[in-house]
């Protein structure tokens, strides 16, 4: 199969005899790296999974898609694998046209963000029925005695991180002692519902993409990586379309900073570096909604 002589990272030529397909273009991608391709005059989008992700959490994410796309929702329902080729798995999905932007936006752009995250999980809360992804946990579940453990083999080489950290996650602790999250349903949550992720037609939606963060949660966990503890209209767009419960605000902090302090932590026992970085930059920001979890840390 040949290859746009543009296009300077492609896949094995492996992945091309066997999918029947030329590349026209690199999309990038972070954990999944994605391209354009043309099989038989018809654009596609060639997917590459993360290097030693397990069948069972290929297999969930590809259940997941289906079953979303049957619902009516604009995802890429894998067409054509996925399928195991030098060590890596690889699989076709629909292209889906469009613009997307880079910027959260105004007011207004929050707003419109957040009630098309409430209808997303308006049928997404149906697919409880997949069970957990594997691997995955809802946030209450993170707040283990292993992040006091990494906390305290940290402390003497990152003693300022590990006190940020240490003083949220006591405030965590306490906030969600009378909250009873146990006791509460999950539902399936995109993770990562921010403006780069959604594609747009004249002004509506034609694709979700990126459901690599996707796992069953508190619905308000889906705010951590949408609201990050400053766009606010993300979560009073949502609440317009499906009212949060009393519960629900208080519980929008905790479940962000806990999703959070996870993330550091891992910075802290494996050393991502710049992840966990962004995750304490993250902790330090404080917003009207907060209300009472707003205090500032000292």
């Amino acid at each position: 199969m040949a290859v746009d002589p543009q296009v300077e990272d492609t896949p094995p030529r492996s992945v091309l005899d066997y999918f029947r397909i030329r590349v026209t273009a690199d999309l990038g991608g972070r954990v999944n790296r994605h391209w354009l391709v043309d099989r038989s005059g018809q654009s596609l989008v060639l997917r590459r999974w993360p290097a030693g992700l397990d069948a069972a959490n290929v297999d969930w994410e590809v259940r997941l898609l289906r079953d979303l796309a049957s619902a009516g929702m604009p995802v890429s329902a894998v067409i054509d694998g996925p399928v195991e080729i030098e060590g890596v798995s690889w699989n076709l999905a629909p292209y889906f046209a469009g613009e997307h932007v880079m910027s959260h936006g105004t007011a207004d752009d929050q707003r419109a963000r957040g009630r098309l995250l409430a209808e997303f999980h308006q049928v997404s809360s149906g697919l409880v029925d997949l069970g957990q992804r594997p691997g995955w946990c809802r946030c209450e579940e993170m707040l283990s005695s292993n992040l006091d453990n990494i906390l305290a083999k940290s402390e003497s080489e990152r003693p300022e991180e590990v006190r940020l950290i240490r003083w949220h996650l006591d405030r965590v602790r306490d906030r969600i002692a009378d909250l009873a999250l146990a006791d509460r349903p999950s539902i399936l949550v995109h993770g990562d519902f921010t403006p780069w992720n959604l594609r747009f037609v004249d002004g509506r939606l034609s694709g979700i993409l990126d459901f690599e963060l996707a796992h069953l949660d508190h619905r308000v966990a889906d705010f951590s990586l949408s609201w990050r503890g400053k766009y606010d209209d993300v979560v009073h767009g949502y609440n317009e379309v499906s009212p949060l419960e009393p519960a629900e605000w208080s519980m929008i902090t905790p479940v962000y900073w806990t999703n959070l302090i996870n993330i550091a932590c891992n910075d802290l026992q494996w050393g991502y570096g710049r992840a966990g970085m962004w995750a304490i930059d993250q902790l330090r920001r404080r917003s009207p909604l907060m209300g009472p979890d707003a205090e500032e840390y000292r």
